[in-house]
């Protein structure tokens, strides 16, 4: 067990990308909000710089909160929360998609989506959700957790290669490199998690979740009338015990 914990690289690390994560979030949220502060101060840019790091705060509260036992406590809940932040991501980059067509768009839309499914997909899997949304049944439970991975990591290159052509200053440039490490280290923690329930917690083709599965065991337990049973061995044994007991008594005398 020992070996096994020294060959683990920093990027198979729950702990580890959690950690960097929140460095990169705080990081990101630093330099925008100076550059901002420094640069152009008109409104337009001011608005973007807030819906920014608004997202980047609420995913910020949602890993410093899970690094506490409390967190670790109700994690299933704090996915919940993460999802309804990434579907508010997810609609305003559509209405944004709507309002203003254009590759800078396409790409943001299509980073939140993909990551919006891959949680659903991910993080509900050991809820009651899980099979009460019938997700199990749904098409994009069929693609591989690689598949997810990949994918976010070919929609996040193509977003830094067309910011790298659009941006015309550094600040903005430095920026959307520190976007792109959190959406790359972001896509591996949930393909972590994924991978755990994959090999040691859940099948992939779970439709429940725990309580339900303790819940059959205890009516199977129940309606095998286990506690008679005992009862009736250890009066049988008892009494097998007894009998013997007077029997030697009586050939003493």
């Amino acid at each position: 067990m020992e070996e096994k914990k020294e060959k683990l690289k920093w990027y198979e690390s729950g702990y580890c990308i959690t950690a960097l994560i929140i460095a990169t979030i705080v990081a990101a949220i630093i330099c925008s909000q100076s550059f901002a502060v420094v640069g152009d101060s008109s409104l337009s840019v001011f608005s973007s710089v807030i819906n920014h790091n608004a997202s980047y705060l609420l995913i910020l509260i949602y890993f410093i909160v899970l690094m506490t036992n409390k967190g670790k406590k109700y994690f299933n809940y704090l996915n919940i929360f993460l999802i309804f932040i990434y579907l508010i991501s997810t609609i305003t980059s559509f209405l944004t998609l709507i309002q203003s067509f254009s590759l800078n768009t396409i790409y943001l839309f299509l980073e939140n989506i993909i990551l919006l499914i891959y949680l659903v997909h991910t993080m509900l899997r050991d809820t009651r959700l899980w099979g009460e949304l019938h997700l199990s049944k749904s098409p994009f439970n069929e693609i591989s957790n690689e598949g997810y991975y990949y994918a976010i990591v070919v929609v996040v290159v193509f977003g830094l290669v067309i910011n790298l052509i659009s941006t015309v200053v550094i600040s903005g440039l430095f920026v959307s490199i520190l976007d792109t490490i959190y959406v790359l280290l972001f896509g591996r923690y949930i393909y972590l998690y994924r991978d755990y329930l994959d090999y040691n917690k859940l099948d992939s083709e779970n439709e429940g979740n725990f309580d339900d599965i303790k819940k059959d065991i205890k009516d199977a337990l129940d309606k095998t009338d286990l506690d008679d049973k005992i009862v009736d061995t250890v009066d049988k044994i008892t009494g097998k015990t007894k009998n013997k007991s007077e029997s030697t008594k009586k050939g003493d005398d």
